[in-house]
């Protein structure tokens, strides 16, 4: 694009419609603009600003700081300065990035960032960032190189609804030589973060040293490149339905975590289908293949006496007779630990998720209770008689209780007596 030929309308034509199109109105209420300070995260501030002003959004932007560059607390000034020459609110978010062996800082600093970002998300926020139709394009030979299936290779969506409201990308078919146009039309400074010429990062390698290889060979490829994303794309909504339609056969009392063992016996690309739309339902990161081999293989086909469980770094799959359930990876907990309930407080057992007030406890036992009680935990091969006749053992088998939370159900006692198996909290 030549700068003399440069469209302000056009541009600013485009980015509405591309929100108008993809999202009603009545479903959010501000505006939330990813900034960076680069180029493209420049170039989406102003159009979003022009857009908040025209439709009436409240509009503000956040900056995550990663401290990993010498820098970043100059980008972050540079950041304040600039949203206040607009008049739009930032918020700073400053972040540390640990990396475990094995990690990649890129995901890191992007599963980072995201964190962050959704911190100050509500459901009725609109978050915007800045990628373009070169980041798709890199993003599927990032992806390609990896061994990504069809979602992967699907790329990025304009808009995905999270549980932190809504991720439009409005400026994804817009090419990068139209936001630097922008940019240096209005004579906005930004950011040159040196970092981007780091030929050990992945996404820089391919930008700077396949792409340019392609385009001398095929010069729109991003045009060729982007319309086989949306072929991959529709793909990816098939197999989705299709995994819809047979989740609704072994989905468990209708609990999106809990899915019948029964999965096993579909096709294998029809069971890998459905494990993966699964998995990804329950907001957890998707494993590789060999991943969900070992899953079928050890978890789905053991032996039905046992209760077999897959464990990685994001989730854990356990099996207890016919049904999985996944889940985040246990916390851990010593049944011998005894808690004080104090009258009129809230129990808080941080390991277990446990935050119940005390009416809560009236409310199960049916009466007032006056003192404070304790909060016990079986532990094992301890026999516990929950009435004359039945033991808690017993009683946990025939609730169908898992294993891996029978040391975890809260026994309620009062005056040394057992008054309450507390089950389902």
């Amino acid at each position: 694009m030549k700068i003399s030929d440069f469209d302000f309308e056009n541009l600013t034509s485009i980015f509405d419609k591309v929100v108008l199109e993809n999202i009603s109105d009545e479903k959010y209420k501000e505006i939330l603009v990813a900034y960076s300070g680069g180029i493209d995260s420049t170039a989406l501030l102003y159009l979003a600003n022009k857009f908040s002003k025209k439709h009436n959004k409240n509009i503000k932007a956040i900056h995550v700081n990663h401290n990993i560059n010498i820098k970043s607390k100059n980008w972050e000034n540079h950041c304040q300065d600039f949203c206040n020459s607009l008049n739009i609110p930032l918020i700073i978010k400053s972040i540390n990035i640990e990396i475990k062996p094995g990690q990649s800082l890129e995901e890191k600093a992007r599963e980072e960032r995201y964190k962050a970002i959704n911190s100050t998300s509500s459901q009725h926020t609109l978050l915007m960032t800045g990628h373009h139709i070169d980041d798709q394009v890199e993003t599927f030979f990032y992806n390609l190189l990896r061994g990504s299936g069809a979602k992967g290779l699907s790329a990025m969506p304009i808009l995905k609804e999270n549980l932190k409201g809504f991720h439009i990308r409005p400026i994804l078919s817009f090419n990068k030589t139209a936001l630097i146009d922008l940019v240096k039309q209005l004579n906005f400074d930004y950011i040159n973060d040196d970092s981007n010429e780091n030929m050990n990062f992945s996404r820089n390698y391919i930008r700077e040293e396949i792409l340019p290889v392609i385009k001398k060979k095929w010069p729109n490829y991003n045009k060729t490149v982007d319309r086989a994303i949306l072929n991959l794309t529709n793909a990816q909504q098939l197999c989705s339905d299709l995994a819809l339609i047979d989740l609704k056969k072994y989905k468990i009392q209708n609990k999106d975590n809990l899915i019948s063992i029964n999965v096993r016996d579909l096709d294998d690309n029809r069971f890998y289908n459905v494990i993966r739309h699964w998995i990804e339902k329950n907001n957890f990161k998707m494993p590789s293949r060999q991943q969900i081999d070992s899953i079928k293989k050890n978890v789905f086909h053991a032996g039905i006496d046992k209760n077999p469980i897959f464990s990685c770094s994001s989730f854990e799959i356990r099996r207890h007779k016919e049904h999985l359930e996944i889940m985040l990876p246990l916390k851990k907990h010593d049944p011998n630990v005894i808690y004080k309930w104090k009258k009129s407080e809230n129990l808080v057992i941080s390991g277990l998720e446990i935050n119940l007030s005390w009416q809560s406890l009236e409310e199960k036992l049916g009466y007032k209770v006056e003192d404070d009680v304790e909060v016990k935990f079986r532990k094992e091969g301890e026999n516990i008689k929950i009435n004359d006749r039945k033991s808690l053992k017993d009683y946990m088998r025939e609730q169908n209780i898992p294993p891996w939370k029978r040391d975890r159900v809260m026994l309620i006692y009062i005056k040394d007596e057992l008054k309450v198996v507390w089950d389902k909290v």
